[in-house]
């Protein structure tokens, strides 16, 4: 408890010195997920909102419905709390009334991107100004974060692992979906036990495969391949995924040229991984190399992507975007191809940004020869 409290305030005292730097005289987050990095209680706001507001100095207060008041009075984080009767109210117990009494004493305030207008259009007694800090704070992890998403990785890690065991021509998806209950540590799921957690193992046979946001039918079975397994993990609340194209039958002579034409971008991006590299850069680089191959056009998605409390967060490696990599930013690498009518061909790797280049947090075969599996 006193980690998390010790955590939690230096989060605040980041976010705080963001915002005087920012100019602002208070903060407003709305996102859940931010809500959630800077005071660890998670909920559901349905139709109500549920905000808090950082001050540059002042303890942070946070604007709920009444029912979730006591909810929020947690012993690891310390606010004011102000709470409003519902969606709509009487006169002086309505949300926007309870949000501009705390505001009253500022006129410049910094608010999130999702932000619902009505907030602004309702509180119209300051200036609002859009801002993305906590959502930049939270690319860079602490060595608590680091903590908690190894975890994570090991969970995904040896689930994927066991899928690539277990799997062989029919093998229903089902069946393998339900893996991490059945090898998993019971008394690791009791001890990080939380309504958001999240244990998805997928296989993607090749029907489907050469869709990577696809939905397999609950019949479906693994085939010859290229198929693609899919652990995507969140457990007490960080994320990682482990991610492996797999075949049960001999490939081809295309399915292994394909294979090793991933695989070369996959090196590719390692090779470019440590602090400094802009994240444009990666993709730019795996878009160059797979035109050099002639595969441009197989290309649907960027190579990678920030993971933390999410599986998809900053920073997004993708064209356009800026940003440096920093020591301890966590991200995805996970270059793909994707061939109607053959499958797709795709492995991530749960990554860490270090000093001199990357340390991977999930640990998998990643070789063909070892990724022929079960009986053919």
């Amino acid at each position: 408890m006193e980690l998390l409290k010790n955590e939690l305030q230096n989060r605040i005292k980041k976010c705080q010195k963001q915002i005087k730097k920012q100019g602002y005289e208070a903060y407003v987050v709305s996102d859940p997920d931010d809500v959630w990095y800077l005071t660890n209680i998670n909920y559901s706001p349905e139709q109500r909102p549920f905000l808090l507001i950082i001050f540059p100095e002042k303890e942070p207060v946070f604007i709920v419905p009444k029912l979730e008041e006591t909810h929020v009075n947690v012993p690891y984080f310390s606010c004011e709390v102000h709470a409003y009767f519902d969606v709509t109210a009487k006169k002086g117990e309505n949300w926007y009334e309870v949000l501009t009494e705390a505001l009253s004493d500022v006129s410049i305030v910094g608010a999130e991107e999702n932000l619902p207008m009505m907030v602004e259009r309702k509180i119209k007694s300051v200036t609002w100004e859009i801002d993305t800090i906590v959502k930049e704070q939270r690319a860079v992890k602490s060595e608590y974060e680091i903590e908690q998403i190894q975890l994570t990785a090991d969970a995904s890690s040896k689930v994927c692992n066991a899928t690539l065991q277990a799997a062989k021509v029919g093998s229903g998806v089902l069946d393998l979906y339900n893996l991490p209950y059945k090898v998993l540590d019971p008394k690791m799921l009791k001890e990080t036990f939380s309504i958001t957690n999240r244990l998805t193992n997928g296989v993607w046979p090749s029907d489907y495969s050469h869709m990577p946001h696809s939905i397999p039918a609950s019949d479906a079975a693994v085939d010859g391949g290229p198929n693609i397994n899919v652990a995507v993990f969140r457990i007490g609340g960080y994320a990682s995924e482990c991610e492996r194209t797999f075949f049960t039958k001999e490939p081809t002579a295309i399915q292994r040229q394909h294979f090793e034409q991933m695989m070369g971008a996959r090196k590719l991006m390692f090779s470019m991984i440590r602090p400094g590299v802009k994240a444009c850069e990666l993709e730019a680089a795996v878009v160059n190399y797979f035109k050099e191959q002639g595969l441009d056009k197989y290309l649907l998605h960027r190579p990678g992507h920030g993971i933390g409390l999410n599986n998809h967060e900053e920073p997004t490696l993708s064209l356009g975007n800026e940003t440096r990599l920093e020591e301890n930013m966590v991200i995805s690498v996970e270059p793909g191809i994707y061939f109607e009518g053959e499958g797709g061909y795709r492995h991530s790797d749960t990554v860490r940004v270090t000093k001199e280049g990357y340390e991977l947090m999930t640990h998998a075969p990643d070789q063909l020869e070892e990724l022929i599996v079960g009986s053919f």
